[in-house]
């Protein structure tokens, strides 16, 4: 699997191409993939958070540094599978869930867009929670539309899955981060 060119198939998936989101669905290696491009943002903005502590390196194992980090990506997968349940339960969708996630995981690839908003937040620009926003925001954009083309829902079913994906993803973030982190867990 040539990784630059997943990395292509990723952003024609950010581009809605219906085709290479079928492509994906029904890629096996997609999953590993897909994965990958979750981790990636995930696993640098740790490091480069770690960076920005006076005790250096050894403080990405703090439970308050890598999980706050970690938990995004773990609620994401755990939510991407619900919220496909949903649209299969609730709304007659594609029972296909790990097709939905392959294409999902692909379109994560939006996320990458944190790893240079961390960047400069070493020179002391706070940029992280816009960029995150932002890339969240399309990220749900795509999900909308992959709701549509992968599960075939009505755009009135997609925006009723997706409402439910925003409690469900508050609702999962939530349970792990209190698990994972304890009380002091924000998920802002």
């Amino acid at each position: 699997m040539n990784i630059v060119n997943e990395v292509k198939v990723a952003i024609s998936v950010l581009k809605l191409d219906k085709v290479k989101m079928a492509e994906v669905a029904k890629n096996k290696e997609a999953t590993f993939l897909g994965i990958g491009f979750l981790a990636v943002p995930a696993i640098i903005n740790v490091i480069l958070t770690a960076l920005t502590f006076p005790s250096g390196f050894g403080s990405i194992f703090s439970r308050f540094l890598l999980w706050p980090i970690v938990i995004p990506v773990l609620s994401t997968v755990a939510t991407t599978f619900l919220v496909s349940l949903v649209a299969e339960k609730a709304f007659k969708g594609n029972k296909d869930h790990v097709g939905f996630f392959r294409i999902v995981s692909y379109a994560s690839v939006v996320l990458w867009v944190t790893i240079l908003a961390y960047l400069l937040r070493l020179i002391g620009l706070e940029l992280v929670f816009l960029a995150s926003l932002v890339a969240g925001l399309y990220l749900l954009y795509v999900i909308y539309n992959i709701l549509m083309e992968h599960h075939k829902l009505t755009k009135e079913h997609a925006i009723y899955t997706i409402i439910a994906a925003f409690f469900i993803s508050i609702l999962v973030s939530s349970i792990l981060g209190n698990v994972l982190v304890g009380s002091g867990y924000r998920m802002y």
